[in-house]
C-alpha cells in the first residue's frame, strides 16, 4: 500500500514591481556629461564610447522591457562594464514571476530610471524604519547594488539620449 500525502506547494508568483512615478526621467543619479557617464562605466577612449552608443541604438531606458534590459545587462557584464550585482538587477527587470518561479512579462515596457531609483528609496526607507537591518550585510549589499544600478542606468540613458555625434572623452596624460 502506498501512502500519498498531499501538501500545498508554495507559490513563487510575484507581481511586477509597481512604479509610483513612471514618468521620472531625472533624479539624483542623472548624468549630465560624457566624462561622468564614461567614468561610471569605466569606459576610456572615444571608440569605446562610440561602440557603446551604437549598441544602445533603439533603446529607451524610460520605456524598456525586461528582455531588452537583460540583453543590455548581459552585454555590459561580458564586456566588464558592470559588475554581477548590477547585471542581476538588469536581468531581473520588473521582478514579475509566475507560480513556478519563471519570469513573466518580459516584453512589458517600464521606466528603468524611475524603477531603480524608487527601489533604492524603498530599501533605504526600510532601513530607516528598521535600523537593525542597516547592520546586516545583505541589506548593505542591496543598497550598494541599487546605487551602482542607478549610476549605470543613468549613464546608459545619457549615451542613449545624447545628441552629440562626437562623444570623445578628455584623456589626461
Amino acid at each position: 500500500m502506498t501512502l500519498i500525502i498531499g501538501t500545498a506547494s508554495l507559490s513563487k508568483q510575484a507581481a511586477a514591481y509597481v512604479i509610483n512615478n513612471p514618468h521620472e526621467t531625472k533624479n539624483a543619479f542623472t548624468v549630465k556629461k560624457t566624462d561622468e557617464a564614461a567614468n561610471i562605466l569605466n569606459l576610456s577612449g572615444s571608440k569605446a564610447i562610440a561602440d557603446l552608443k551604437d549598441s544602445l541604438k533603439g533603446y529607451d531606458l524610460t520605456s524598456i522591457s525586461t528582455r531588452d534590459l537583460a540583453t543590455i545587462g548581459s552585454k555590459l557584464y561580458e564586456s566588464g562594464l558592470i559588475n554581477e550585482s548590477v547585471a542581476s538587477r538588469f536581468t531581473s527587470g520588473t521582478m514579475a514571476f509566475d507560480k513556478n518561479g519563471q519570469q513573466t512579462d518580459k516584453d512589458t515596457k517600464f521606466n528603468a530610471i524611475a524603477m531603480f531609483n524608487q527601489m533604492l528609496g524603498d530599501i533605504t526607507q526600510l532601513g530607516q524604519a528598521e535600523p537593525a537591518n542597516l547592520a546586516q550585510q545583505g541589506f548593505k549589499n542591496s543598497i550598494s547594488s541599487l546605487v551602482a544600478t542607478n549610476h549605470a542606468v543613468n549613464a546608459l540613458a545619457y549615451f542613449v539620449t545624447s545628441a552629440q555625434s562626437d562623444l570623445s572623452v578628455k584623456e589626461r596624460a
